[in-house]
């Protein structure tokens, strides 16, 4: 079992929900093994950042361009101070050198759960992605959730008792 410096292993499932366990998913791009291939792979693995509160990686692979307009140390708090639920990602685009995810992350913070939807755009610079800037985005829903349905969050309890609450 191999130990990150956050304390997670990494044959533990990664964060993003990609299926895959976290060494051979966004670990070795947030450690700096490697160089994500495609702007969902670095959305993955800037997400994964956010649940460690591993602001340095967010801040690397924010387009230098804008890395003046974020405050980094207040996101490393905010980080720290959310529970992070869940990512789900709606739908990719890539075009040249540019692409585009739209995703929902979840997260706890005092007020309750958030469901964070954002259209985030992306640039590739010498052959590196980049984080550009997101926008609000409201993903299509299939269904709504009932009271007495299950939590999507994933809990195991009902949603009246759980999310909605």
């Amino acid at each position: 079992m191999n130990m990150t410096k956050n304390g997670t292993t990494s044959d533990q499932p990664c964060y993003c929900q990609s299926g895959q366990d976290f060494g051979n998913c966004c670990e070795k791009f947030i450690t700096g093994k490697q160089l994500p291939d495609t702007p969902e792979q670095l959305m993955r693995s800037r997400y994964s950042a956010y649940v460690q509160a591993d602001l340095a990686y967010i801040k690397q692979t924010t387009q230098k361009d804008i890395r003046p307009e974020y405050d980094f140390e207040g996101l490393k708090a905010w980080a720290e101070n959310s529970e992070w639920l869940g990512l789900k990602v709606h739908g990719t685009e890539t075009s040249g050198d540019e692409g585009r995810v739209r995703f929902t992350a979840r997260y706890r913070e005092k007020e309750g759960i958030i469901n964070h939807s954002e259209d985030s755009k992306f640039i590739r610079e010498e052959g590196q992605w980049f984080f550009v800037h997101g926008k609000d985005f409201t993903p299509v829903t299939e269904k709504n959730i009932g009271r007495n349905d299950p939590c999507p969050c994933g809990s195991g309890k009902k949603y009246k008792k759980c999310c909605l609450s």
